[in-house]
């Protein structure tokens, strides 16, 4: 087997990536359970867009060893901790427009070989999918494909001096695109044919990028890291599972103040205390937090408070949890006259206060049927619970939601995301410390 496919999300990957494990072409283990063994047998690497930077930062010299052997790495997603020397911050569009999302071919690649590029620019009509900005180009990469008239360079190959490969894809995972026209499966099996060790782009030949200085991109942030605050009192303890969109949300210059602690979810045991609020991110691997269980009952039972955010799947790790997952209609709003339906049920909940409906509609991934006596905050259009409160399923307090803001956020991605969290944020705080 000559390729890793390193699991970091909780679901599996997916049909084509796991026919090839079990036709021995590929290896799949999740993230948690990677060794510099397992870099140092396998000669190609596929991440997805929920790696865990921050534990992959303890694999920088095992990275470096295996791109020096000639090593091929397929990334997807957002770089925002460099992994290997010559990387650089992901860099989003600045103030982008509908235009800013075209995507064009710069230098072709065997992976986009006869393939139609509009077929992957959007998402049922939607444009922001394939990325909104990119993972700047190291010297000597090859641009791909660019968004925009500046033909911002969304997807490189870089052919490295010291050895190997990185193909940088900076959006949601490549092997996702296309859905409509049936492209999963065919960019899947090219990336594994790229990495692999198949053919690439042609450095003799290459049409060079636009100089970084010349793309309209926003500046680099600063992410302060994981922190243990001294204050005492009620803390907001938040478990990161050092994802991009985590990584962005709880430590940039938007957020990152909120938070008193911020650390992995297998650290909670050591830090939580029963006045602590537990805030877990939305898109948090599940199996992450189910592995902390007893840790979580017990601080409900002590009289503490956890927020658990969409698609974290907290029916798997929070008790007495009713969630029933809907398809996601994310392309709703290109209809002028359609309405997603959401509502605030309780505009006088200090948690709500200042919102409005369009600061809780971006799209659905769900609904709850929370216990009688639970607070409903926000109901979707057929009025069932996308947002309560409830303080009598335990001895503490569970603050539920479907709605996946920090995500959003994290990605440059829905301007509501970015309001309901400008509001949420000091509402919780005040609330918390009433």
């Amino acid at each position: 087997m000559s390729i890793l496919y390193l699991q970091s999300a909780h679901e599996g990957p997916s049909p084509a990536f796991r026919q090839a494990a079990a036709d021995g072409r590929l290896t799949i283990i999740p993230q948690e359970a990677l060794t510099e063994a397992h870099l140092e047998s396998h000669s190609g690497l596929i991440t997805g867009n929920q790696l865990d930077q921050d534990a992959m930062l303890a694999f920088k010299p095992a990275l470096e060893a295996f791109l020096a052997r000639g090593g091929r790495w397929f990334f997807n997603g957002l770089m925002v901790r460099p992994l290997v020397d010559g990387m650089a911050q992901h860099r989003p569009i600045a103030h982008p427009k509908r235009a800013d999302f075209d995507l064009a071919s710069i230098n072709p690649h065997p992976i986009f070989a006869r393939v139609d590029l509009q077929a992957i620019e959007t998402n049922r009509g939607v444009a922001g999918f394939y990325g909104r900005g990119c993972n700047p180009l190291p010297s000597g990469a090859i641009a791909i494909n660019g968004l925009g008239r500046k033909g911002v360079p969304v997807d490189w190959v870089w052919p490295r001096a010291d050895g190997g490969r990185i193909f940088s894809h900076a959006g949601n995972d490549l092997s996702t695109m296309g859905q409509e026209t049936g492209l999963p499966p065919l960019l899947a099996e090219r990336i594994m044919a790229w990495t692999e060790g198949g053919a690439c782009a042609d450095p003799a030949i290459a049409r060079p990028a636009t100089p970084l200085e010349e793309l309209p991109l926003d500046s680099a942030e600063t992410f302060a890291g994981h922190r243990v605050g001294a204050r005492s009192g009620r803390r907001i303890v938040t478990a990161s599972a050092g994802t991009y969109y985590h990584i962005r949300s709880l430590e940039g210059p938007a957020y990152g103040d909120a938070f008193d602690v911020i650390t992995t979810p297998e650290a909670l045991g050591d830090v939580l205390t029963p006045g602590d609020v537990l805030w877990v991110p939305c898109r948090t691997p599940a199996r992450r937090m189910m592995a902390q269980r007893a840790v979580i009952d017990r601080h409900l039972e002590a009289g503490g408070t956890v927020i658990a955010l969409g698609e974290s799947q907290s029916q798997l790790f929070l008790p007495n949890i009713a969630f029933t997952p809907t398809p996601t209609n994310w392309w709703w709003w290109l209809d002028p006259e359609a309405d997603l339906g959401v509502s605030i049920a309780n505009r006088d909940h200090p948690l709500m206060r200042g919102m409005e409906d369009r600061d809780v509609t971006w799209h659905l991934h769900g609904w709850f049927t929370p216990p009688d006596d639970a607070d409903v905050l926000v109901r979707d259009g057929a009025g069932r619970a996308i947002f309560y409160v409830d303080t009598v399923s335990t001895n503490g307090r569970m603050i539920v939601s479907s709605l996946d803001p920090m995500f959003h956020h994290g990605s440059h991605f829905m301007p509501a995301t970015t309001r309901f969290l400008d509001r949420f944020i000091p509402n919780l705080k005040a609330f918390i410390h009433a």
